[in-house]
């Protein structure tokens, strides 16, 4: 038996970010769209019979900021009121992170924490970090989350509906200029 709720986790909250960036683009703020895995299809006859992703995806969202800054983030949703489990990110997402933040993009990650119906930014720099952290110390107890005071509540502002743009401020001047 299929569990549909696993399958659609999260994707109310990409639902949320994928308005917002059509009011950046609306508003000529930001380009930002949503990454697709591409999926191998298995067929018989017209029947699908499986499918399974061709390779590991870079992060769900990619796109340019106005005046010209790439940023790169994935939307990851969790229950767990102390923070982002570092489980929830893969290790493929990490290696993307570093080398996009390697070459000046601005990279992170927007966790939806469920039980408390609020949403955040957290910087590439300290999902780096604190996953650097937990593997040096893999199942020592209190490594393995990015708590919830590292990251920065995302609210609406200037009638854009989760203005997570102004996470990157502080890094990007020219952004903050804008």
């Amino acid at each position: 038996m299929k569990n549909y709720k696993m399958a659609n986790k999260g994707k109310g909250f990409e639902k949320e970010v994928e308005m917002t960036n059509l009011q950046y683009k609306r508003k000529g703020i930001a380009l930002i769209q949503k990454i697709s895995t591409p999926w191998t299809v298995i067929r018989k006859g017209k029947q699908i019979v499986s499918a399974f992703p061709e390779g590991k995806s870079t992060l769900d969202f990619r796109g340019t900021v106005y005046p010209g800054v790439s940023v790169s983030f994935d939307c990851k949703e969790t229950k767990d009121d102390r923070g982002l489990p570092l489980a929830n990110i893969a290790d493929h997402q990490i290696e993307y992170m570093r080398q996009a933040l390697e070459v000046g993009e601005a990279s992170f990650i927007l966790c939806y924490m469920a039980n408390k119906d609020k949403r955040y930014f957290i910087d590439g720099g300290v999902v780096i970090h604190y996953w650097d952290r937990w593997k040096a110390n893999k199942g020592k107890r209190g490594f393995n989350i990015i708590p919830v005071d590292e990251m920065i509540e995302i609210r609406s502002k200037n009638g854009i509906i989760l203005d997570y743009l102004e996470g990157i401020k502080d890094g990007y001047k020219e952004i903050a200029n804008c």
